[in-house]
C-alpha cells in the first residue's frame, strides 16, 4: 500500500480502545492517521464514534513504540539484535528448560488486547509446543468468577451472558458507567434514548453519581462493597411479596425450591439498611423490575472485582432468572461465539487442572494473575521458571506491582512480545516487536450479540514500521527452531491453491485430513499449518486470517440456519465457504447470525436444558452475610478506593503518550469536598494515598457525585515516557495505582482482585507541578 494511493482514500477499521470495536473510518497521510470518523456502513455500530477514537494516531505513534528484537544486557540495558538471533535463542532457552524440569515450568500470559485476538489463537499453538495449561490473563483478574457462575447455572463456562437494552423496558445497570465505559452498542445514543422515554426505567446502582446515573431514573448510590447486601435485599423482596415467574421457573429452572426458603429468611430492611441505600427505594426497585413487561441487567467490574465479587455476579442473574426475563426480547440471554475467548474447566475433584504451588483451579481455561507472583517466587520445586507474554504489561495493569517485579526478577526467562516498550517489557530478556493492530489482518473476538451477532475482520491502513512481525509470523518461527514444524508445506501450499480455484472439491480438507493421519502430532498445531499454507495463497496477503478459515466452516456447521438468516446460502462445507468468504470481503464487518429467541434454549447447556438454579457454594455465601461484620469501620485506612475508574481519556495501556489527554493529565483523585476538608485537602493540592500495600502521589480533585468515604483513581495512568523537553529522562505520568494494590485481597473463589475495595488513608503535600507516583 503506498502513501500516495492512501492520503485521499478513507479506509476502513474499527477503534480498538474497548472492547465494541466501533467501526471506523480512517485518513491516512504520510504514515499518520489524520482524520477519523464513524463507520455508517458497519452493521453493529452504525456510525457511532465516542471522542477517545479521535486520537488513535497517539495509539500508532508515540516514543515507547518498539522497531527491532532487543535482548537484555547483564546491566539491565538493552541491545538490538536480528529475528534469527531472537528466534535462535529463546526457542533453544524453551527446549533447555523444558528439558530440564519438564512442561509445568512454562507459563503464558496475554494473548490479545481489546482489538487484536488474532494473537492469542495463534499464541495457543506455543503453548501447545510447550504442554503447558497455564494460561494467565487480564480477562482471568475481571471475568472468572461470572464465568464459574454461568457453568454452573447454564452447564458451560462458555455460556455467557448479553443484555437487550435497546428493547427492554427496565434496566438496572450495577457497577459500571456505560457512558465513558461503553460494554454495550452506540453505549451513549441507547443511554439518551432509555432516558428520554417515559415509558421505560433506568436504574443505575453505583457509589458515584456518574454520567450515566444521571441520566437515570432512579439512582442506588449503595456503599462501597456493599452490593451483595443490595441486591439480597431485592431478590428476598421478590420471593417473599410473591414477585417471582412461576410458570418460568418450573419449566425453565430447577432448584428454585431450595433457594426460595434461603431468600424467605433474608431481612430485607436490614440488608437494604447495610447497603446504604433506603429499603423503601429497594423494595420499589424490586417491585419494578419484578413486574415490568421486559427487565434486564448489566453489570460489570464495579461489582465483579469487589467484596462478594463472583457472589455479585450470582445474584445479579437471579434478578433476572427469577422474573422470567430470560430467552425474550428485552431481557438477558445467552449468545453464540465465532471464536470463544474463553473455555470450560472441570473442578478439581473431577478431574480439573490446579496450579503447582497454590493449589488454584482453572476456570474457563485460564488462571488468574492473582496467584502469579506465588507462583513463581517461591522455592517450591515445580515453580513456574518461564513466561511469555503477548500484548499485555502486567507489571503496570496486574494486583500488586510489587510482588509481581520481585516475581519476575526471579523468573529464568521472560519474553515479551508487544508493539511498545512497556513497564513489563523493560523487565523482559527478550523483546519480540510486533505488528500494530492497523498494520496488519486483525480482529477482535468479542462477538456477544443476540438475536444478531456479528465478526469484523479488519485491513491493515498502515505500513508496518522498523523490523517488525505480525505474532503469527513470530509463533510460526519459534514452532520451527523448536522442530516441532517445517518451514513449508510444499504439498498443502499447493493442494490450497488449488482449493481457491475449486473450493467445492473439498481438496484442501481431505489434504489436511491425509496430513495429520500422517503426523498426528501436528494437530494442535493447525493454526499455523493453515497461515504456512492457505495463508499464503489468500487475496490481499490476509495470511493472518489463514485460521479463521476453519472457525467459519465450524460456525457454520454448528449454527447453519442462523447463518443462512443473514443471506447466505449452501449446506456443509459450502456454506462455511461462504462465510470465510463474506469475512475476508466485508470491509465493514458482517453478521455472522441470526437466531430466534425461543433458540437461547439450544445454548443452554445442561443436558436437560433447564437453568439450575442452586449453587451450594453461593448459598453458603448468601448464609455468611447475616452474621458478616463491618471490618471496615474502625480500619487504620478509613476510606475506600476504586482503582481502575473509566474517565473520558484513559485506555488501558494503549495509549503511552501522555499527550492524547485531553483534560485530567494527572489522573486525579476524586475525593467529595466534606471527606476533603476532614484532612486539610484543598481541591487541586498533592496528597500521599498509602494503603496496606504501598503508596502513591495524587493531585485531589474534589467531586460531590462521590458518596462520602470513597476516592476513585483511573486506570492507565503511572506509565512512564520520556520528558519532551529532555527526551533522555523519563517521566513518570500521573498515579501507579496497583502499587496500592495486594494479590491476596481477593474473592476466595476466582481469587479476582478488589480492585474496587481498596482501604486507604490520605495526608497532604505541599502543591508540586506534577504528580507522581511515590
Amino acid at each position: 500500500m503506498s502513501e500516495s494511493a492512501s492520503t485521499a482514500t478513507w479506509h476502513k477499521t474499527a477503534c480498538v480502545i474497548c472492547s465494541l470495536n466501533c467501526g471506523l473510518e480512517i485518513q491516512v497521510d504520510n504514515g499518520h492517521i489524520k482524520k477519523i470518523r464513524g463507520d455508517k456502513d458497519h452493521p453493529i455500530s452504525q456510525g457511532y464514534v465516542c471522542q477517545k477514537a479521535a486520537r488513535l494516531d497517539h495509539y500508532q505513534h508515540h516514543e515507547r513504540r518498539l522497531t527491532q528484537p532487543l535482548r537484555r544486557r547483564a546491566d539491565g540495558s538493552y541491545e538490538p539484535i536480528d529475528w534469527d538471533t531472537a528466534i535462535g535463542e529463546v526457542s533453544q532457552k524453551l527446549i533447555a528448560l523444558r528439558q530440564a524440569h519438564g512442561n509445568h515450568v512454562f507459563a503464558y500470559y496475554g494473548g490479545g488486547g481489546q482489538g487484536n485476538h488474532m494473537c492469542g489463537m495463534y499464541g495457543g499453538t506455543l503453548r501447545a509446543a510447550l504442554g503447558t495449561p497455564y494460561f494467565y490473563s487480564s480477562l482471568a483478574q475481571e471475568k472468572t468468577g461470572d464465568f464459574w457462575i454461568n457453568g454452573k447455572l447454564f452447564g458451560r463456562q462458555t455460556c455467557h451472558v448479553s443484555e437487550d437494552i435497546e428493547e427492554s423496558d427496565y434496566v438496572m445497570i450495577i457497577g459500571t458507567n456505560p457512558w465513558q465505559s461503553h460494554g454495550i452498542q452506540r453505549a451513549r445514543a441507547v443511554l439518551r434514548d432509555l432516558s428520554k422515554d417515559p415509558n421505560r426505567t433506568l436504574v443505575v446502582v453505583d457509589p458515584r453519581r456518574t454520567r450515566t446515573a444521571e441520566l437515570a431514573d432512579i439512582h442506588l448510590q449503595v456503599k462501597p462493597g456493599m452490593d451483595a447486601f443490595l441486591l439480597t435485599a431485592m431478590l428476598g423482596h421478590m420471593v417473599q411479596e410473591d414477585l417471582v415467574d412461576y410458570n418460568f421457573l418450573r419449566q425453565c429452572t430447577q432448584g428454585f425450591e431450595e433457594l426460595r426458603d434461603l431468600l424467605l429468611t433474608v431481612d430485607v430492611d436490614g440488608y437494604a439498611a447495610r447497603s446504604g441505600v433506603d429499603a423503601a427505594l429497594v423494595r420499589q426497585v424490586a417491585h419494578g423490575f419484578a413486574t415490568a413487561h421486559r427487565a434486564c441487567t448489566r453489570h460489570d467490574l464495579g461489582v465483579e472485582q469487589s467484596l462478594h465479587s463472583t457472589l455479585n455476579c450470582y445474584l445479579e442473574k437471579l434478578l433476572f432468572l427469577l422474573t422470567g426475563n430470560f430467552g425474550k426480547p428485552g431481557g438477558n440471554n445467552l449468545h453464540t461465539s465465532f471464536m470463544p475467548i474463553m473455555g470450560h474447566s472441570k473442578e478439581p475433584e473431577d478431574g480439573g487442572l490446579t496450579t503447582q504451588v497454590t493449589g488454584m483451579k482453572e476456570i474457563s481455561k485460564l488462571f488468574p494473575p492473582n496467584i502469579l507472583p506465588a507462583e513463581i517466587d517461591t522455592d517450591h520445586p515445580d515453580r513456574l521458571r518461564a513466561l511469555i507474554i503477548d500484548s499485555s504489561n502486567p507489571v503496570q495493569s496486574a494486583a500488586d506491582t510489587q510482588a509481581l517485579r520481585r516475581a519476575f526478577e526471579k523468573l529464568e526467562l521472560l519474553v515479551v512480545i508487544d508493539v511498545a516498550q512497556t513497564e513489563t517489557a523493560m523487565m523482559a530478556d527478550y523483546v519480540l516487536p510486533a505488528h500494530t493492530q492497523y498494520e496488519k489482518w486483525e480482529s477482535a473476538f468479542f462477538n456477544f450479540g443476540f438475536p444478531v451477532n456479528h465478526f469484523h475482520l479488519r485491513k491493515p491502513i498502515l505500513e508496518p514500521q522498523g523490523d517488525t512481525l505480525p505474532e503469527p509470523e513470530i509463533y510460526r518461527r519459534l514452532l520451527v527452531a523448536m522442530d516441532e514444524l517445517p518451514d513449508r508445506f510444499p504439498g498443502l501450499e499447493a493442494k490450497a491453491r488449488e482449493h481457491l480455484e475449486n473450493p467445492e472439491a473439498g481438496i484442501l480438507p481431505q489434504a489436511l485430513k491425509d496430513t495429520v493421519k500422517a503426523q498426528p502430532q501436528w494437530a494442535k498445531y493447525a493454526p499455523v499449518i493453515l497461515y504456512s499454507t492457505l495463508g499464503k495463497v489468500l487475496p490481499g496477503g490476509a495470511q493472518n486470517a489463514a485460521a479463521l478459515w476453519d472457525t467459519a466452516h465450524f460456525y457454520a456447521q454448528r449454527y447453519p440456519e442462523q447463518v443462512r438468516r443473514t443471506g447466505l446460502e449452501g449446506e456443509g462445507s459450502a456454506l462455511g465457504e461462504a462465510l470465510f468468504h463474506r469475512i475476508l470481503t466485508s470491509e465493514s464487518g458482517m453478521i455472522l447470525s441470526i437466531h430466534e429467541y425461543d433458540e437461547v434454549w439450544e445454548l443452554v447447556r445442561h443436558a436437560d436444558q433447564k437453568i439450575h438454579l442452586f449453587i451450594p457454594e453461593m448459598a453458603e455465601e448468601i448464609r455468611a452475610l447475616a452474621t458478616e461484620a463491618d471490618s471496615h469501620a474502625h480500619s487504620d485506612f478509613p476510606w475506600v478506593l476504586a482503582v481502575g475508574e473509566r474517565r473520558s481519556y484513559n485506555a488501558n495501556q494503549l495509549m503511552r503518550t501522555p499527550e492524547w489527554r485531553q483534560n485530567d493529565p494527572d489522573g486525579a483523585l476524586r475525593i467529595h469536598p466534606d471527606d476533603a476538608a476532614g484532612v486539610g485537602l484543598e481541591d487541586g493540592s498533592m496528597a500521599v494515598c498509602a494503603s496496606q500495600t504501598g503508596a502513591v502521589t495524587v493531585r485531589v480533585a474534589f467531586d460531590d457525585a462521590m458518596r462520602p468515604g470513597f476516592l476513585a483513581l483511573p486506570h492507565g495512568y503511572g506509565m512512564t515516557y520520556p520528558d519532551p523537553e529532555q527526551p533522555e529522562r523519563v517521566v513518570q505520568y500521573g498515579p501507579y495505582a496497583n502499587l496500592l494494590t495486594s494479590s491476596s485481597h481477593c474473592d476466595p473463589l476466582a481469587k479476582t482482585p478488589f480492585h474496587k475495595y481498596v482501604p486507604v488513608q490520605l495526608r497532604p503535600l505541599p502543591l508540586t507541578p506534577t504528580s507522581q507516583g511515590a
